[in-house]
């Protein structure tokens, strides 16, 4: 991620579409719909084999019917009096989240997802810090959203190394970056492209000392990681537990079961809000106005779910990462190239080639995510909770196929 803003002469062009015109008459719904479902035909996958994107597939059935009862309202901060129902059940969604995570009297903000709530992060750290040339700490393994942050807020990052072979970052050289410039740092829980766990504890701990405000990228974990913790499994301390945190991001949508565009800034403590410049709308949020089902969407995934159906989710989907990363291991040729964590799973090839793999699976009905990380080749998979076991076997005789083709 750290060189995703130095690649300008090598970057392709964006393949837009031919033009059109605008439309000069209405049309019939049922050809607009045809059309519709004509391009989507063209898709490389169906829904149930996309095994690349966290957030594929159909959200919670409740949260289409709570959106519909929350239709045509609105929320932000300036318009609390005018629809107090769909401000209250942004709150409440939000306040939910921050106790699950660890602050029972946090506040935030939903947000359209983890680019936002991480532009967010960076913004608040810049205005606490009030530096006149600020600087961020990121690791290499960091999202691009922080790099986008920085640039859009005039914001210098400074680079922190990962181990290349645990892709964790190197703690150790976080005092060697610090200088009086340093408006915050971040870390993530976990990085999105192996899905492997910072060591949020020693980040916390080193912030906390420095007096500088700490964001966990939680995009991935805030929505399994606490139910891992409750299914028994070894889950360092990650949020607010740890006093050195300051904000969070977390993605209802990747496995919260959420909708498009869900995403929680968490802040630990509302004072700190106060450093963020408004007028009197008191707006705080980078998106502003957005509509209330999405509030309404949320607090009821949140209400029918509950600790124990989150629990129940994450378990499936761990069941299907388990028959995945078995399956893969037991390939000749392939290798699973870090234990799974979540449920981010990468593979690769050292006698075969990999970007085939990944194609000959596309040309079979099966997505999946292809590219170097750090030198190798990787076939990345994201599974989602509306995966299933089925589907994974079903993953697994293509693969096998494919791998016997590309051998061949």
């Amino acid at each position: 991620m750290a060189t995703e803003f130095g690649k300008l002469a090598a970057r392709r062009r964006i393949p837009f579409p031919p033009s059109v015109p605008f439309p000069k008459r209405g049309r019939p719904e049922a050809d607009v719909l045809a059309d519709i479902r004509s391009l989507i035909a063209e898709d490389p996958w169906p829904v149930e084999g996309d095994f690349a994107l966290a957030y594929a597939g159909p959200p919670h059935p409740i949260a289409a019917r709570a959106a519909n009862l929350a239709r045509g309202s609105i929320f932000v901060e300036w318009v609390e009096d005018m629809y107090p129902s769909a401000f209250r059940l942004e709150k409440e969604a939000v306040s939910m989240m921050a106790s699950l995570l660890g602050a029972p009297e946090g506040v935030g903000f939903l947000t359209t997802g983890g680019t936002e709530s991480n532009i967010s992060a960076v913004r608040l750290a810049r205005e606490i810090g009030a530096k006149s040339r600020p600087e961020f700490i990121l690791p290499t393994s960091g999202h691009f959203s922080f790099r986008l942050a920085a640039e859009l807020l005039g914001v210098r990052i400074r680079d922190l190394p990962i181990d290349e072979a645990t892709m964790r970052p190197r703690a150790e050289q976080l005092p060697r970056l610090v200088n009086r410039n340093t408006v915050g740092i971040a870390c993530s829980a976990p990085e999105g492209a192996f899905g492997q766990l910072d060591p949020v504890a020693e980040f916390a701990a080193f912030a906390e000392r420095r007096g500088l405000p700490l964001h966990v990228d939680a995009a991935f974990g805030g929505f399994i990681l606490p139910f891992l913790r409750d299914l028994g499994e070894p889950v360092p301390p990650f949020d607010f537990s740890l006093p050195g945190v300051t904000t969070i991001s977390t993605d209802g949508h990747k496995l919260g079961l959420m909708p498009l565009t869900t995403g929680f800034f968490l802040v630990r403590d509302r004072d700190l809000l106060a450093h963020i410049p408004s007028d009197e709308t008191m707006l705080h949020t980078i998106t502003s106005t957005k509509p209330g089902g999405t509030a309404a969407a949320a607090w009821a995934v949140l209400q029918a779910q509950g600790r124990d159906g989150y629990r129940e989710t994450v378990r499936r989907a761990m069941r299907t990462v388990g028959t995945l990363a078995d399956g893969i291991a037991a390939i000749p040729g392939l290798r699973v190239v870090m234990p799974p964590f979540i449920t981010v799973l990468c593979f690769t090839a050292d006698d075969l080639d990999v970007a085939a793999i990944h194609e000959g699976l596309r040309r079979r009905g099966w997505g999946s995510s292809y590219g170097p990380i750090n030198g190798i080749p990787i076939v990345r998979l994201s599974i989602s909770p509306y995966r299933t076991p089925a589907q994974a076997r079903g993953f697994l005789a293509a693969l096998r196929e494919t791998v016997a083709e590309v051998g061949a």
